[in-house]
Order: C-alpha cells, then sequence, then structure tokens
C-alpha cells in the first residue's frame, strides 16, 4: 500500500468506507477487585478492611502511573516521527508564500527540489475533524487523500481527469496533513480571473469553461465522488493560452457516493442548495447543477451568487442574454430540484452546441457589475 512521502503507485483504490477522526479516548485504569472474603469475625475486621482499602488504593495508583508512562512515550514516539516526516518533506520539497486560506487549511506555492516543479502544497491542521477512509484490511487514511489517489488511479488521463490536478505526495505529521499538488504555471482561480478581465470574457469563453467543468464532473460522478464546494474559487483557470483551460481543485470536502440524502449541509453556506432549507436534505446530483449554475451566473454577471438573494429576486438573470443562454442558466438554477437537469443533459443543451459566430454579440453578453464593492469572496 502507498505510504506517505513515497511516490504514488498508480493502482485502483475500492473498498473504502467514511469515517470521521475524533480524537482518541484518554486511558483509564482497571483496578481488578479479589474475591470477596469470608466474613471478618472479631475485633481486626474493621483494621483489616481498611489496609484492603489502602493496598487498593495503592494498585489503582500504581497502575495509572503505568498508563500515564505509556501514553508519555506515545506522545514522544509520535512527536519524533513527526519530526522525521516533516525532515523528509523539507528534503523533497521547498515552500514559498501562501496561495490561499480556507476553513480547513492553507495552501502554499513551492516546488520540487530535484527538479523545480511547482507545486502547491496544502497544509491540514488536525483541530478539525477530519473525514477518514477504512479499507478492507482496516487501515485507514484521510478522505481527501484516498479521494485523489483513486483519481490518479487511472494510468492514462483523459482530459476529464486532466481537468484534475494531480496528488504528488502527501504526509501525516502528527498534528497537520500535508498534501502536496501539481501547480499550473501560469494560472488564477476563477474568483480572481472574472475580477481581471471585466467585460472580457466572451460568451465562447463562458462556453469553453461551462463544457470543461462539466465534463470533469462527469469523470467524478463515474468514479462515484461527491465534490460539494463546486464554486469559482474552486476552480484554476490556466492563463498561458488564449482558450481558457479549466482546473478542478479542493477536494477536502469531497466524499464517495452510492446515492441517497445529506443531511448534514458540507459546503460554501451562502451557496446553499433550496431543498436543504425546505425539505432538509440534498442530493448530490441535483447539488452539482446547482453549483455549476451558481458559477455560471457569476461569470456572466460579474456578481457574486448568494441563494438567499437569488430566491428573494435579489439577484436576476440578465434579460440582455440569449433565450438559450438564459434557459440553460435558468434550468440549472431551478428552485425544484426535480426539475433541474442532468450533467449530461446539460452537455447536450443547445446553448453549449451551437456555434457562435458574432463576437460583438458575445461580448455584449457578458453583464457588466455594477455593485460598488464588485465580486466578493464566498465565506463559509
Amino acid at each position: 500500500m502507498f505510504e506517505q512521502g513515497e511516490p504514488l503507485p498508480a493502482k485502483k483504490i475500492k473498498g473504502l468506507q467514511e469515517l470521521v477522526l475524533t480524537k482518541e479516548s484518554p486511558s483509564t485504569a482497571h483496578v481488578c477487585l479479589p474475591a470477596p472474603s469470608s466474613p471478618c469475625q472479631g475485633d481486626n475486621s474493621t483494621e483489616k478492611r481498611d489496609l484492603k482499602k489502602r493496598s487498593l488504593k495503592r494498585k489503582a495508583g500504581d497502575s495509572q502511573d503505568s498508563q500515564n508512562e505509556k501514553r508519555f512515550k506515545t506522545e514522544n514516539n509520535n512527536e519524533e516521527r513527526g519530526d522525521y516526516v516533516r525532515a523528509k518533506f523539507r528534503e523533497k520539497y521547498v515552500e514559498l508564500r501562501k496561495l490561499g486560506e480556507g476553513g480547513y487549511g492553507t495552501v502554499f506555492a513551492g516546488y520540487r527540489v530535484y527538479d523545480e516543479l511547482p507545486v502547491a502544497i496544502k497544509h491540514i491542521q488536525k483541530t478539525h475533524d477530519i473525514l477518514m477512509h477504512k479499507e478492507k484490511k482496516g487501515k485507514q487514511m484521510p478522505l481527501e487523500v484516498a479521494i485523489m489517489l483513486k483519481l490518479r488511479a487511472k494510468t492514462t488521463r483523459s482530459p476529464e481527469q486532466s481537468a484534475i490536478l494531480s496528488m504528488l505526495d502527501w504526509y501525516d505529521m502528527g498534528e497537520e496533513l500535508i498534501v502536496v499538488m501539481e501547480r499550473p504555471m501560469p494560472a488564477e482561480d476563477l474568483f480572481n480571473y472574472i475580477q481581471n478581465h471585466k467585460g472580457r470574457i466572451t460568451m465562447n469563453d463562458a462556453k469553453i469553461m461551462i463544457k470543461q467543468l462539466l465534463k470533469t464532473i462527469t469523470y467524478l460522478q463515474k468514479a462515484k465522488i461527491f465534490h460539494r464546494d463546486i464554486k469559482p474559487s474552486n476552480i484554476l483557470i490556466e492563463t498561458r493560452s488564449k482558450v481558457p483551460k479549466l482546473y478542478l481543485i479542493d477536494f477536502g470536502l469531497s466524499c464517495f457516493v452510492e446515492g441517497g440524502h445529506f443531511r448534514i449541509f458540507a459546503g460554501t453556506f451562502c451557496h446553499i442548495p433550496p431543498e436543504f432549507k425546505t425539505q432538509g436534505f440534498y442530493t448530490a446530483g441535483p447539488t452539482t447543477v446547482w453549483q455549476v449554475g451558481l458559477v455560471l451566473y457569476e461569470i456572466l454577471h460579474q456578481e457574486q451568487f448568494v441563494t438567499r438573494k437569488y430566491l428573494s429576486n435579489e439577484l436576476k438573470i440578465n434579460t440582455s442574454l440569449s433565450e438559450k443562454c438564459r434557459e440553460f442558466l435558468t434550468k440549472c438554477l431551478a428552485i425544484d430540484p426535480k426539475e433541474r437537469p442532468t450533467v449530461e443533459d446539460l452537455l447536450h443543451h443547445q446553448w453549449l452546441t451551437e456555434e457562435d459566430t458574432q463576437i460583438k454579440t458575445e461580448k455584449s453578453c457578458i453583464l457588466r457589475n455594477t455593485h460598488p464593492s464588485g465580486l466578493e469572496p464566498s465565506t463559509l
């Protein structure tokens, strides 16, 4: 099995079950009481009982001391192992500036020492509850790591798979996890890309990005993976070519899914699907389509999408968009999850399959942001 800090084998990861990592319960001293003796006769019975009580207390104290000593040795061993793993990480990678920070971790730029390959280094603090997976043989690993291993399992990378950055290494430092990922250069997240290209994102570019996103989601669905937090800040755009190249990132909240409902929301709260508020649960497929809709909304309107504002009609779809584009976006953002199309349906929607020929029309379809504060980052 793959060990942390070693090159990842390209093999299939199977039989994983989701668990939640919790802190280990403190050890307790167990005192075995002797079998009760026959009732004592005579004046010294009270003294004998007191002697037995004192003896039991001494045994309990000795047992507790032994447990404390074992725990202290274990903590020291864990600390020494953490130092060793950290040294191995520093031999292989150099960490540079901070790229971003989220609810579950901080990401830094860096590079691999032997070939100067640009990497992204994610630190995940174990102070948070970390979802874990358990293999058939009983070995556990962080859920995010298990998902990245499964996504990397195929030996050949399809265009859809290439839109997901590969995990290069992972390290368990004891107090934190470190996950090392590919980092395309130059690139920026879609949130910043929208801000930096106000009025210059063509309708054709929007279609290209949404097509790539839908194809990537199709690949994830075949692997039975639910991202749960698709939004502009979790999408990278490689900027070295004229055609935008999209990457879906941050699988920290993702999970394996076999169907059924989710009754605990995981994701960006301002993007929460309306059915969670009305029904108390949500499902993977319709929620993912809702998230595709909010991504497209922000691309076209250059304004942050907030579910509450959309439901109260504070946010409206721009009427200057083409009829087919409005239809596509309206279906994605249908209030009733049963009315939302599947990802496969969206890929065959006429808005994505028709050809755009008039550049002026494309540019005029993008609504310029008139919000005084501009596009604000999404927050949990």
